[in-house]
């Protein structure tokens, strides 16, 4: 089968079933993040982080909270009731987590794998702002593109393996039932390789025409992929505290994420989508720091904390209204 790479259930805490009580609540004692409000100020403070050596006093989170990875990223929201992963019969009738604006008649739509979870707090933030509501489909470690698992592989046993093929199966139906004016894609696979991506570009392209009608054909977007670190951010941090820079991550041509960055293009006329680069806020120069200003970025390997996904919410809205803009003109 092709390769796939494996992303592990997060722990979920037990929200209302339909919608968040406001914001994304900090956990006990995180301090509030103000999101950045342009890219020229963003890459000012990446630059200036690339280079930073000491652990800064006053991280967000902090090293005590980062201690508990599920608590500081985004996929913790989720409820049991739209988690497939944790309840593998919610497959065959997907229901979404709901975020953004109550009150809004537009819907959002996103989905995929855990990496949903590295946005859900921006795209929270984008939609109260941008005057969208958003449904949620995710399903850890089931495949963003409609490609399903052939057999059972780490952290994914066969009821996981079955509940995939359902939830690719089930989750046109659901989209389609909501009419969305966009739907999102966010994907934590690396390349699948000269020979794979051609296939995954086509599961994507199969996943989108899917979830349109002849009647609604709603914006197809895909969040690019970020990098995925040699080992947990916040293990080295704590481990380097004075030389931080050991836990920064680099690519250059020709390397995985090079290749995945790559793929993530080749997508845009192979599935017919528009595409929001994401490594360009968190990596600057081929480095992407593990802590950007006083925020750390990563809850582990390749999951963004909570706080970074609020950090970058502004920018993910700016990137959301020409597109949201062309369909309702």
């Amino acid at each position: 089968m092709l390769k796939r790479f494996v992303l592990l259930a997060s722990a979920v805490l037990l929200v209302p079933q339909f919608w968040t009580v406001g914001a994304f609540a900090a956990p006990s004692g995180m301090k509030a993040v103000t999101p950045v409000s342009t890219l020229t100020k963003l890459d000012k403070v990446l630059a200036k982080s690339i280079n930073n050596e000491s652990l800064p006093t006053d991280l967000v989170p902090s090293i005590t909270q980062l201690s508990n990875a599920n608590a500081v990223q985004g996929s913790s929201y989720l409820h049991h009731s739209c988690d497939p992963y944790v309840v593998n019969s919610e497959a065959s009738d997907p229901a979404p987590c709901w975020y953004g604006s109550k009150t809004a008649k537009r819907t959002v739509v996103i989905w995929g794998d855990s990496f949903v979870g590295n946005w859900i707090p921006a795209l929270d933030l984008a939609g109260k702002a941008l005057g969208f509501r958003v449904a949620e489909f995710s399903f850890v470690g089931c495949n963003t593109t409609f490609v399903n698992p052939t057999g059972p592989e780490t952290g994914f046993d066969e009821n996981e393996v079955k509940a995939c093929i359902s939830f690719h199966a089930n989750l046109p139906r659901s989209v389609k039932r909501l009419d969305p004016v966009a739907v999102i894609a966010a994907d934590g696979a690396l390349s699948w390789g000269p020979g794979g991506d051609p296939v995954f570009i086509a599961g994507l392209n199969t996943a989108f025409n899917e979830m349109s009608t002849p009647a609604s054909h709603p914006i197809r977007i895909l969040l690019g992929t970020g990098p995925h670190l040699l080992e947990p951010a916040p293990t080295c941090l704590a481990t380097h505290p004075s030389s931080i820079k050991r836990c920064d991550f680099s690519f250059s041509t020709g390397s995985p994420l090079s290749a995945t960055l790559a793929r993530d293009k080749a997508s845009v006329q192979g599935a017919k989508l528009d595409l929001i680069p994401t490594f360009q806020w968190i990596c600057f120069h081929h480095v992407c720091p593990a802590v950007i200003g006083n925020i750390d970025v990563y809850a582990d390997e390749d999951h963004l904390t909570t706080a970074i996904s609020t950090y970058l919410s502004v920018l993910l809205e700016k990137a959301l209204t020409p597109l949201l803009s062309a369909k309702s003109s």
